[in-house]
């Protein structure tokens, strides 16, 4: 190295100034940006919460359709309750579970839910349905509307007036499966 080139980087090396930090400005700044994520964030993660629940209805109803199918296959009727029907734990912090008015070819059932404005939970109805000029049988499973003042529960799923009728969605709700 010439001696020029030493002098000259020792002078600027001395001549620098320490590191200070961050301004407050820049904390600023940063801590702004920051709560802006989390505003936008937040909600989204929370909605996410009230699905993740909601899946343990759509889940236990279809256990439910499909224990009732083979109810019905080994004693020609359905279950009137969920404990003869021996699904795990049918009842949760979130829902609760009930057989309505089974009747020779429909077993409807509704998850109530527990606490719809604090939980982000909708209502959810389900039935199973026997056709017996072709042994075989159709679910479905109903979503109900998500409103405060709304009631928890939607009405059980029915049929026409034929055996030969599917099942449908009661007026407040919309079929998921």
């Amino acid at each position: 190295m010439t001696n020029n080139f030493k002098f000259k980087l020792l002078s600027h090396l001395t001549q620098k100034k320490e590191n200070q930090g961050f301004t407050l400005i820049e904390l600023l700044v940063v801590v702004i940006i920051i709560g802006v994520l989390a505003a936008i964030a937040l909600p989204n993660l929370l909605g996410q919460v009230g699905k993740a629940r909601e899946s343990e209805a759509k889940s236990t109803l279809g256990a439910i359709n499909r224990a009732q199918q083979t109810y019905f296959t080994e004693n020609s009727a359905f279950a009137t309750n969920t404990t003869t029907l021996e699904v795990p734990a049918p009842n949760g912090n979130y829902y609760s579970f009930a057989v309505n008015n089974t009747t020779g070819t429909i077993a409807p059932v509704n998850a109530t839910a527990l606490n719809i404005t604090k939980d982000g939970t909708r209502a959810y109805a389900g039935a199973t349905q026997y056709y017996p000029a072709d042994r075989s049988f159709q679910t479905l499973v109903c979503r109900g509307t998500l409103t405060a003042d709304s009631n928890s529960t939607i009405g059980a799923a029915a049929t026409g007036a034929d055996s030969t009728a599917l099942p449908v969605c009661p007026a407040n709700s919309a079929l998921v499966k």
